[in-house]
């Protein structure tokens, strides 16, 4: 029994309309069957099965509202299938033993889906005898860190019906145009980004970094410092990165304030100190900037990650010039002439 994309099916007298199919692939590596199944044909099936086993997998929306639910059939199992739904629990409940486990693939995706093609997961069933009724936990533990949980139950295939009336076909007409719609402004959305993009790059006076900043992503001291060969790495302290220059502190602090557009929140110098301080701020990010034997030292990183110690140090350090902070001002505003003019006086 195969199902497509918006076909509308009823089982247990509730009516669904399919909105995704995963074809998988498993290998199985191991089966622990502790007990007798009452779908016996699944069982012996699945004992002396060599090799990969296929199954497909439905996501089932309700017609009338609720959460959404999984039809599992195995290729070539004719008398069960599995009916469940995602659960939150980690888990299987009291009394369910490990049916099987193995590693499975998915192999196509059809509809509106998470999964891709070639996603793998370690995957473990278990499973509990109640009267006439098999109960089944599943676990599927995904390559790419996630895990999801479902529960259920075994059901007979002949209790699943594809239904085909007005109301089917209206139902499944309604569902098919709202993902094509969704669809549609999603491409919209994606080509409308791209001309953007697009335009500010070929058409406008403007670099990836400035274009960056725009739109949310800024450009950062830290990525500036990884990106430039005035820079060595040194470790880490208290939270920050530690890196040496090959520039003085004046010419280092432009540097980083230009790498920024001169967006700061405050920058601090000491002028008179043998280390010549210099503390740049971003609204996320601190550079401290200092001379210690006649090498130039950036430490630089998130203000999350600072040390309360190393906070407290920072704090403590005087300010006794305002030049570097009017010259980021004159980069933020884009005024070359008082830039250049600013520059000048720092370096000298």
């Amino acid at each position: 029994m195969n199902f497509k994309c918006y076909d509308v099916v009823e089982i247990q007298g509730k009516r669904y309309v399919v909105t995704e199919v995963i074809s998988y692939q498993e290998f199985i590596i191991e089966k622990t069957v502790n007990y007798t199944l009452n779908d016996e044909m699944y069982n012996n099936e699945l004992g002396t099965h060599k090799g990969a086993k296929n199954w497909t997998e439905y996501g089932l929306m309700p017609v009338d509202g609720g959460d959404k639910k999984w039809l599992t059939i195995v290729n070539g199992e004719k008398d069960y299938c599995t009916f469940s739904e995602t659960i939150l629990r980690s888990t299987p409940p009291k009394g369910y033993k490990l049916y099987d486990k193995g590693l499975q693939r998915v192999m196509s995706v059809e509809g509106e889906s998470k999964a891709r093609s070639g996603d793998k997961a370690d995957y473990k069933e278990y499973r509990s005898i109640k009267k006439d009724k098999t109960n089944v936990f599943f676990i599927e533990d995904w390559h790419g860190g996630l895990t999801d949980q479902a529960q259920g139950e075994r059901i007979r295939l002949s209790d699943v019906h594809r239904r085909r009336d007005q109301a089917a076909q209206a139902v499944s007409k309604k569902i098919r145009n709202a993902a094509r719609r969704k669809e549609w402004t999603r491409l919209g959305l994606s080509w409308g980004i791209i001309l953007f993009f697009l335009g500010y790059l070929f058409v406008g006076d403007m670099t990836w970094h400035e274009l960056r900043d725009e739109v949310g992503f800024p450009y950062t001291m830290e990525e500036r410092i990884k990106d430039s060969y005035y820079y060595e790495p040194q470790g880490t302290k208290d939270g920050l990165m530690v890196y040496t220059s090959k520039q003085d502190p004046n010419a280092t602090a432009i540097d980083l304030i230009d790498a920024v557009y001169g967006k700061v929140y405050n920058i601090k110098q000491d002028t008179k100190s043998p280390e010549q301080w210099i503390v740049i701020y971003t609204t996320k990010e601190v550079s401290v900037i200092s001379v210690v034997n006649g090498t130039t030292y950036v430490e630089v990183g998130e203000l999350k990650n600072l040390s309360d110690s190393e906070n407290t140090r920072i704090a403590t350090i005087r300010n006794d010039s305002e030049i570097l902070l009017r010259y980021a001002y004159m980069v933020e505003l884009k005024n070359k002439q008082g830039r250049k003019t600013l520059s000048n006086i720092i370096k000298d």
